[in-house]
């Protein structure tokens, strides 16, 4: 049996939720296991609902008011007693804040490995070996853990995309016990941090800009086309290091890991730690002046000219289309 234990936050699941679910898919095609989708909460039911219509084998929800606030105490001590009644083949976790935060204390609850950032696997006979990406993504590391199941791993944002999702399902959902769980936590407040107009781990498409866009009152190109395609602003850390943009539009090793539908990179030349947080991009298009820029190795697209020529042609183009 494979787990997925799903992320959701203001009655919403997570995108990294579907991507899991993919990665849990792929997973039983290959080793002839039935999946089953595992949600903490409380008033929880219709996220169950939403789960139960993909093409997964069931949806356990595990609804309790002391489940209202996520804490890793809690999420552990909920898991872990249905993990070692149904003893599944592999446990299926975001590698998010939220899931790093708890994955290894579950795993370490039960006395078992936990692989971290997985981004594909490999059968190898009834083995399961699973890739990682170490050294800022310069390397693949594959890894067999030693003993039996269950195998614990936490799936890297964009690893598996959520387009891949199967749907035309209709999961059995079953409720299950959730005590009352004491933890040593107390939730005093939460302090949101101002974003741009969205959270960039869920916007759909991200226009970055990087130095080549020479000072501050140049970024006023990146909001445009932005704006134009109904897209997020994001940008490259020496952007954020010379205080054009605040520190949480920064996309890279060091700031927010994306993986949109479309990235647009501005006059970005493609430091190694700006890729890692950008690679997964669906569709990359990169527009630099500087034909060996390293940004060019990773783009679906790239147009090699004067970004001060290109990008208010693009935005050009793109409203006039909306007007249509």
């Amino acid at each position: 049996m494979i787990f997925v234990v799903a992320e959701h936050k203001d009655n919403k699941l997570k995108p990294i939720t579907s991507e899991l679910l993919v990665f849990a898919q792929r997973l039983s095609r290959d080793f002839n296991q039935p999946v089953t989708a595992v949600v903490l909460g409380a008033g929880v039911e219709p996220l169950a609902d939403e789960m139960k219509t993909k093409k997964i084998d069931r949806v356990m929800v595990a609804d309790h008011p002391d489940l209202a606030e996520y804490t890793p105490d809690s999420y552990v001590g909920v898991l872990k007693p249905i993990l070692e009644q149904e003893k599944p083949f592999v446990v299926l976790i975001g590698h998010t804040t939220q899931g790093m935060d708890f994955a290894p204390r579950l795993a370490v609850s039960m006395r078992h490995p936990l692989i971290a950032g997985c981004v594909e696997y490999e059968k190898q006979g009834d083995r399961l070996i699973l890739t990682r990406q170490i050294f800022n993504a310069k390397m693949n590391m594959k890894t067999a853990v030693r003993g039996g199941p269950p195998y614990f791993a936490t799936a890297s944002p964009g690893a598996f995309p959520a387009d891949d999702l199967e749907a035309g399902g209709n999961a059995e959902v079953v409720k299950v016990a959730a005590d009352s769980v004491s933890s040593r936590r107390k939730i005093l407040e939460r302090t949101g941090v101002q974003k741009g107009k969205a959270d960039l781990s869920s916007a759909s498409i991200i226009v970055s800009g990087g130095r080549g866009l020479k000072q501050k009152e140049n970024f006023d190109l990146i909001f445009e086309l932005a704006d134009a395609i109904g897209g997020s602003v994001g940008a490259s850390r020496p952007v954020v290091d010379a205080e054009w943009l605040p520190r949480e539009y920064q996309v890279g090793s060091s700031g927010q890991t994306v993986s949109p539908k479309l990235y647009i990179a501005v006059g970005i030349s493609g430091a190694i730690q700006h890729l890692v947080g950008m690679q997964t991009a669906r569709c990359i298009v990169a527009i630099n002046k500087d034909p060996e820029a390293p940004i060019f190795k990773v783009a679906h697209y790239g147009i090699v000219d004067d970004l001060f020529k290109v990008v208010p042609a693009l935005t050009k183009i793109f409203k006039d289309l909306k007007s249509a």
